[in-house]
């Protein structure tokens, strides 16, 4: 298998931060995968649309950033179609990943998902860039841990809409360079768990 990589986005659209991004990875010809809060996509939808025409992947990471095993089977069911909903108005495509926010989930939650034609999926690199550390460290986390398959975890909005992910900003621009030179492909969430022997849905 080829040096195939995803990079993926949680917590936007943001005002702030999210163009910036979508500027970087178009002058760089790098798709990315974005998973959305749907709360975030009732205020800023048109960013997720900007995304998904440039050639970018738009997913579901539920409606208010709330840990999925704690809700009812009925309540967890409508965060994850008012969601869906949102997505598939802004993109006219229906999402196919789910991430639980903070990476929480249950047995339960998996067949709810399933239920309702999501596959759940977390990432095997996440170096924690929503503590704002650094540039240099989120890339040293990441190097530490890059491999043909990987999911890297990394942050475009937060809980505030004000809140600045210009050290993640700052860490693509360097990290799509360096990986992109040492033969590392990026490409969306998709096309990575479509190949053969691709990333299993669930890390």
């Amino acid at each position: 298998r080829d040096h195939t990589i995803a990079l993926t986005f949680d917590d936007g659209p943001n005002p702030r931060n999210t163009p910036a991004l979508l500027d970087l990875l178009d002058r760089k010809k790098v798709p990315a995968t974005f998973f959305v809060l749907g709360k975030r996509l009732n205020r800023f939808g048109e960013i997720s649309r900007r995304a998904h025409d440039a050639g970018h992947e738009i997913e579901s990471h539920g409606y208010w950033h709330l840990p999925l095993p704690l809700m009812p089977n009925s309540m967890l069911r409508r965060e994850i179609r008012r969601t869906g909903e949102a997505i598939e108005k802004w993109t006219g495509r229906r999402p196919r990943f789910f991430r639980p926010p903070m990476g929480w989930f249950s047995h339960r939650c998996l067949r709810v998902l399933e239920d309702e034609g999501y596959q759940a999926v977390i990432g095997n690199i996440h170096p924690e860039d929503s503590r704002r550390p650094d540039p240099e460290v989120v890339l040293d986390r990441i190097r530490q841990r890059i491999a043909p398959g990987s999911i890297i975890i990394l942050h475009d909005g937060g809980w505030r809409a004000t809140v600045d992910r210009s050290p993640t900003i700052e860490a693509v621009d360097r990290l799509t360079d360096e990986l992109g030179g040492a033969g590392y492909r990026f490409v969306t969430l998709e096309e990575l768990v479509g190949l053969p022997g691709g990333a299993s849905p669930v890390r």
